[in-house]
């Protein structure tokens, strides 16, 4: 009985390590391979042209905002209590429009950013998936997110990868 157990061990044992020899595990640092494309410029290009039609945006209401309160204190002095009340809640309207408008910008930003980067992520994944497969790589991770805290630089695809893709990035010593 223990000759079974101690045989259905080592079958065990032997064939975790069978499967274990044909992985190949990689590493490769995705965001310098998107920092090095060419159109990471156009990237940015498209980033300071929306943030700047969201600052055009801001300044527009902040502008009607002024002019606005500028008419009501004029007119206060002649206006009955409910139109000033009715006015004063304009003006809060449009206080509260400007907050909303300032909390939703960073959000607009962010959403700007990532759907102008997804195909430069896209297209460094793909050549990610064709130098993996080249190279037999059963699994490859990234360096990005400090995911790991030793790696082999010989599994380290970011070379070829770059290379793959026209790039030139300094190897680290």
């Amino acid at each position: 009985m223990k000759i079974k157990h101690l045989l259905y061990t080592l079958a065990i044992v032997f064939c975790s390590f069978a499967a274990s020899a044909q992985t190949k595990v990689g590493t490769v640092n995705i965001n310098i391979l998107v920092s090095k494309l060419p159109e990471i410029a156009q990237v940015k290009q498209g980033m300071e042209a929306y943030e700047k039609e969201l600052q055009s945006d801001l300044k527009l209401k902040l502008d009607a905002y002024g002019k606005e309160v500028e008419e009501a204190n004029k007119a206060f002095a002649t206006m009955n209590e409910e139109n000033k009340k009715k006015k004063q809640q304009e003006i809060f309207d449009l206080e509260a429009d400007i907050q909303k408008f300032r909390q939703n910008a960073v959000q607009l930003v962010q959403l700007r950013q990532d759907e102008l980067m997804r195909p430069l992520y896209k297209k460094v994944s793909d050549a990610v998936a064709v130098i993996s497969k080249e190279e037999k790589y059963t699994q490859v991770f990234t360096l990005d997110g400090n995911e790991l805290a030793f790696v082999d630089p010989q599994y380290d695809l970011t070379i070829k990868v770059a290379q793959k893709l026209g790039l030139k990035v300094e190897e680290k010593k």
